[in-house]
């Protein structure tokens, strides 16, 4: 698997009919400096942005039935990433990252970058977000 990682993009960019800076997310999969991931931390990174995305967007909400279909697919159980489990630090420390990131994001933006990273054509994870 590749690496990947995320990415600002500052500046104007055509989402949903407005010009805005918004987080592009593309695949290449750890962040900068990490060594490469296992897929499983992979999609354990991609949740987190999710579920901070949707903290700041209402309107986009993770789809936890996709979710738990690609946990399962990737041998992952909550267990995995809650206090005590194989990934819980890794989690942990991504839960802090993307929760500083996202900080100094509007509403507006952060629904952006939820559609183009993990909406229905997502470049992130497609489908891990939908409307509400």
């Amino acid at each position: 698997m590749a690496p990947h990682r995320w990415a600002i993009l500052i500046g104007g960019s055509k989402t949903a009919g407005f010009s805005t800076a918004v987080i592009l997310a593309y695949l290449l999969s750890c962040p900068v400096g990490a060594q490469i991931r296992d897929p499983q931390q992979a999609a354990l990174d991609d949740f987190v942005a999710a579920r901070m995305l949707g903290t700041k967007c209402p309107s986009w909400q993770i789809d936890l039935a996709e979710a738990r279909t690609r946990f399962a697919q990737l041998n992952l159980q909550p267990t995995d990433w809650q206090d005590g489990g194989r990934h819980a630090s890794f989690f942990d420390e991504r839960l802090s990252y993307y929760g500083s990131l996202l900080s100094r994001m509007s509403e507006t933006r952060a629904c952006a970058a939820a559609e183009e990273a993990f909406g229905p054509v997502g470049r992130v994870r497609r489908g891990w977000m939908k409307r509400q």
